[in-house]
């Protein structure tokens, strides 16, 4: 029976149960401790905890009913003006969604593509929600939220091919790139162990083309020149839908697109993030991509 007047000293044990000798913190390797030192510090400047108290741009978007938000407005099937002021696209109803949530209403600020970080440091507006790729080379200027799209290469092939799951069942088949692009740095990354032929040609449009004709066996292309390329084709009347091709699992690569907020607002990162979490679960942000792309 344990005597409860004396402290039990902890020892730590092996899978084993044998005990291990000697343990303390400091027997740990000083690479080891600063590498998880390096590790929570990074994590804590890129993922604030939330603030006990809200932010001065949350309690003003909350006090006047408007979040603003800063666009370019030349990114379809992101966000576009239709040159009569009215706006569409995936950003577009990410954003409806978000105010809806909040019980806002969006006030939209067009702003240059190369002056959206700066004019939402200068205040202009909250945040930037405008085809905008995560930049880690801007991550100690503004926060940035959940990744909402991966706009990574993806691997596509024909409609009636139920076979190819997977990079490695291409081997010694040819498959069409855009020359130049991720799509291609990806494909030359697995070229030499999967025997992959590739062929490159110089717009993803005639990757896709030497695909549909049976040049090649698969096309390896951004998801956005894809969805452009169908769009594109269905309105010439040749015909095209979702039968004609297949998307072969996950993108092949990261390229994550993402909303920043100002380092001064914590919450309203917090409250982007909720959302965005929340559509991802209820399958809604993938049935507002379907929609738009």
């Amino acid at each position: 029976m344990i005597d409860p007047s004396k402290k039990q000293k902890f020892v730590p044990h092996k899978r084993d149960g044998s005990k291990i000798e000697n343990f303390r913190i400091g027997s740990l390797p000083p690479a080891l401790l600063a590498l998880a030192l390096l590790a929570y510090l990074a994590y804590s400047f890129l993922f604030p905890p939330a603030p006990s108290k809200p932010d001065d741009t949350w309690t003003r978007i909350q006090n006047e009913k408007v979040v603003r938000i800063g666009i370019d407005p030349s990114s379809p099937p992101f966000i576009v003006d239709d040159g009569k002021g009215n706006l569409s696209g995936f950003d577009v109803a990410l954003a409806n969604e978000m105010a809806n949530t909040w019980g806002v209403k969006i006030q939209w600020v067009y702003t240059g593509f190369d002056g959206l970080y700066d004019a939402l440091n200068a205040k202009q507006f909250d945040l930037i929600l405008s085809a905008l790729p995560y930049n880690p080379t801007k991550t100690q200027d503004v926060y940035f939220t959940h990744a909402y799209f991966n706009g990574g290469p993806i691997l596509i092939v024909r409609g009636d091919d139920a076979t190819t799951t997977d990079l490695d069942k291409l081997q010694g088949r040819a498959i069409a790139v855009e020359l130049g692009t991720n799509g291609d740095a990806v494909a030359r990354k697995w070229q030499k162990r999967y025997n992959l032929q590739l062929r490159q040609h110089n717009t993803a449009q005639d990757a896709l083309r030497a695909l549909q004709k049976g040049e090649v066996s698969a096309a390896i292309t951004d998801p956005i020149a894809f969805y452009d390329f169908q769009r594109a084709e269905a309105d010439t009347g040749v015909g095209l839908n979702a039968m004609n091709w297949r998307i072969v699992g996950a993108p092949l690569a990261g390229e994550n697109y993402i909303i920043a907020v100002r380092r001064d607002s914590p919450t309203l990162l917090h409250e982007i993030n909720a959302v965005i979490d929340e559509l991802k679960r209820d399958g809604r942000l993938e049935e507002l991509q379907k929609e738009n792309f």
